[in-house]
Protein backbone atom coordinates (compact mmCIF):
# COMPACT_ATOMS: atom_id res chain seq x y z
CA UNK A 1 0.00 0.00 0.00
CA UNK A 2 3.08 2.30 0.14
CA UNK A 3 4.08 1.92 -3.20
CA UNK A 4 0.76 2.41 -4.24
CA UNK A 5 0.99 5.91 -2.01
CA UNK A 6 4.35 6.80 -3.47
CA UNK A 7 3.48 6.34 -6.66
CA UNK A 8 0.07 7.94 -6.38
CA UNK A 9 2.39 11.27 -5.05
CA UNK A 10 4.91 11.23 -7.77
CA UNK A 11 2.29 11.14 -10.24
CA UNK A 12 0.74 13.96 -8.86
CA UNK A 13 3.52 15.98 -8.53
CA UNK A 14 4.92 15.14 -12.18
CA UNK A 15 1.07 16.37 -13.09
CA UNK A 16 0.67 19.70 -11.19
CA UNK A 17 4.48 20.48 -11.89
CA UNK A 18 4.85 24.00 -14.35
CA UNK A 19 6.45 23.72 -17.37
CA UNK A 20 9.23 26.92 -16.99
CA UNK A 21 10.13 28.09 -20.32
CA UNK A 22 12.03 31.17 -20.72
CA UNK A 23 11.00 34.73 -21.80
CA UNK A 24 11.53 35.03 -25.47
CA UNK A 25 11.30 38.29 -28.10
CA UNK A 26 7.94 37.51 -29.58
CA UNK A 27 8.82 39.84 -32.56
CA UNK A 28 11.17 37.90 -34.36
CA UNK A 29 10.00 34.15 -32.86
CA UNK A 30 8.73 31.62 -35.44
CA UNK A 31 4.71 30.90 -35.23
CA UNK A 32 3.92 28.50 -32.54
CA UNK A 33 3.47 25.54 -32.68
CA UNK A 34 -0.19 23.25 -32.32
CA UNK A 35 -0.43 21.57 -28.89
CA UNK A 36 -0.44 18.34 -28.55
CA UNK A 37 -3.71 15.94 -28.78
CA UNK A 38 -5.38 15.45 -26.02
CA UNK A 39 -5.56 11.94 -26.21
CA UNK A 40 -1.88 11.71 -24.91
CA UNK A 41 -3.41 12.48 -21.56
CA UNK A 42 -6.02 9.93 -21.78
CA UNK A 43 -3.93 7.57 -22.36
CA UNK A 44 -1.16 7.92 -19.72
CA UNK A 45 -4.03 8.15 -17.34
CA UNK A 46 -5.20 4.88 -18.60
CA UNK A 47 -1.54 3.35 -18.22
CA UNK A 48 -1.64 5.06 -14.66
CA UNK A 49 -4.89 3.41 -13.80
CA UNK A 50 -3.93 -0.05 -15.26
CA UNK A 51 -0.52 0.03 -12.91
CA UNK A 52 -2.55 0.94 -9.70
CA UNK A 53 -5.35 -2.03 -10.93
CA UNK A 54 -2.20 -4.27 -10.81
CA UNK A 55 -0.50 -3.32 -8.06
CA UNK A 56 -3.64 -3.42 -5.87
CA UNK A 57 -4.48 -6.86 -7.65
CA UNK A 58 -0.86 -7.79 -6.25
CA UNK A 59 -1.41 -6.82 -3.09
CA UNK A 60 -4.60 -8.51 -2.26
CA UNK A 61 -3.04 -11.46 -3.55
CA UNK A 62 -0.29 -11.32 -1.01
CA UNK A 63 -2.94 -10.21 1.66
CA UNK A 64 -4.88 -13.16 0.98
CA UNK A 65 -2.02 -15.45 0.52
CA UNK A 66 -1.11 -14.46 4.23
CA UNK A 67 -4.52 -14.93 6.12
CA UNK A 68 -4.48 -18.38 4.79
CA UNK A 69 -1.20 -19.09 5.98
CA UNK A 70 -2.37 -17.73 9.38
CA UNK A 71 -5.27 -19.67 9.40
CA UNK A 72 -3.59 -23.11 8.42
CA UNK A 73 -1.09 -22.47 11.53
CA UNK A 74 -4.46 -22.13 13.40
CA UNK A 75 -5.89 -24.87 12.43
CA UNK A 76 -2.85 -26.76 13.26
CA UNK A 77 -2.42 -25.65 16.32
CA UNK A 78 -5.74 -26.25 17.54
CA UNK A 79 -5.39 -29.88 16.34
CA UNK A 80 -1.98 -30.52 17.94
CA UNK A 81 -3.59 -29.07 21.05
CA UNK A 82 -6.91 -31.57 20.67
CA UNK A 83 -4.73 -34.39 19.90
CA UNK A 84 -2.73 -33.71 23.53
CA UNK A 85 -6.17 -32.85 25.68
CA UNK A 86 -7.58 -36.55 23.62
CA UNK A 87 -4.11 -38.21 25.03
CA UNK A 88 -4.59 -37.67 28.48
CA UNK A 89 -6.80 -39.56 30.87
Amino acid sequence: MKRIAVFAAVLAVAACKAKETPATDTAAAAPAMAPAPAAAGDSMMKMADTAMKQMADTAMKMADTAMHKAADKMTKAADTAMKKAAKKP
